[in-house]
């Protein structure tokens, strides 16, 4: 009897391998036959789910995204405004193993998208969507009182954003000058622009 097999699993596991692959040998040593290796399984069934290298590691950067989604949307439960953008934040940040390897899948990316049309549109509606749900938080965050006067939010916005990828692309590249504590100690001093003063601040 032939075996069942299950595509979505398979895809999974080609996409989680591509993200090893790249953490560990980086985009420019990063080959769809060195991924196929690392998945346990041959090209010709690599193929079959992917036409190239461009779909897979837009598939993998995708996948990677949805991720860091998916851990947001489990802790934002209950919460919004500042609180939950802190969340969403911090979810984004390369504070530990398994998010600087996100930082890598991420910047690796960029390199690799630049003068690629195709994979360019990809990246540029992944920002978009994470744009809007930064965007989102900062409006709530002004409904509740919990900005401080004149924030403007578009451009609070952008700081956050401009936050997750410099901080992705030192942690990848200087990690010994991007440690926890200052990427921390980076984000305490965002919010404190943004954020309300407190009653004891105020008076």
């Amino acid at each position: 009897m032939p075996k069942i097999v299950d595509h979505d699993e398979r895809r999974a596991e080609i996409i989680e391998a591509t993200w090893r692959v790249i953490a560990r040998d980086g985009m420019a040593n990063t080959t769809t036959r060195q991924i196929a290796r690392e998945a346990g399984c041959s090209f010709g069934v690599l193929a079959h789910y992917f036409s190239g290298k461009d779909a897979l590691l837009a598939s993998a950067l995708i996948a990677s995204h949805a991720n860091v989604r998916g851990r947001t949307d489990v802790l934002n439960q209950g919460r919004s405004g500042l609180p939950a953008l802190r969340t969403l934040m911090l979810e984004s940040l390369p504070l530990d193993e398994k998010r600087i390897v996100e930082a890598k899948i991420e910047v690796s990316f960029w390199g690799f998208a630049i003068g690629n049309p195709a994979l360019i549109k990809i990246q540029n509606s992944e920002v978009d969507g994470l744009w809007e749900r930064i965007h989102r938080r900062l409006r709530e965050a002004r409904d509740q009182g919990e900005l401080r006067a004149g924030t403007d939010i578009d451009q609070a916005t952008d700081s956050c954003l401009a936050l997750i990828d410099g901080l992705s692309l030192r942690a990848t590249m200087y990690p010994q000058r991007t440690t926890k504590g200052i990427q921390l100690a980076l984000l305490d001093a965002l919010f404190e622009l943004i954020g309300a003063p407190s009653p004891q601040s105020a008076s």
